[in-house]
């Protein structure tokens, strides 16, 4: 099957070094991510990390692999295993964070792909895309307010 991948953008009013800092520190990441509710583990490459999540008030967790990290600019993990069942209808499932220098800030991506696992999981690729891309765009802003509430202290 194809590769479904879902991005969704934020320029956020602060330098790279703020941003990232939030992203790659446990315990900063697990204080503004809106479904994470506490992070086992390091954001280091090749580094498993296991995140308590609550998913529509339902408590789960996720293992996550750091496939990809380049200081201040990239990190990706591969899930390896989930307890919402995702994984289950998806292969190769990645998510993660680019930043980039803009006037003004840092662009932030927050990008996720995967490939369905079958037929069915494929025609409901745009519904699934619909619920990834709205839970991106909360994890962005949720990031972007934790950012201007350290920033403003």
């Amino acid at each position: 099957m194809a590769e479904v991948k879902i991005d969704d953008e934020r320029l956020i009013h602060a330098p790279v070094s703020a941003v990232w800092h939030a992203i790659k520190d446990p315990q900063a990441h697990a204080r503004w991510h809106p479904y994470i509710v506490r992070i086992t583990g390091e954001h280091r490459l090749g580094e498993v990390r296991t995140c308590k999540v609550m998913i529509d008030h339902r408590p789960g967790a996720t293992s996550e692999r750091c496939i990809q990290l380049d200081e201040e600019w990239r990190i990706t993990w591969v899930v390896e295993d989930d307890s919402t069942g995702f994984s289950h209808k998806v292969t190769d499932w990645r998510t993660g964070f680019n930043l980039e220098l803009r006037e003004g800030g840092t662009l932030v991506t927050a990008h996720s792909t995967f490939r369905p696992s079958n037929a069915l999981v494929w025609l409901m690729s745009p519904l699934i895309g619909r619920r990834f891309h709205h839970a991106q765009r909360t994890i962005l802003k949720r990031l972007q307010s934790f950012i201007e509430l350290e920033k403003g202290r």
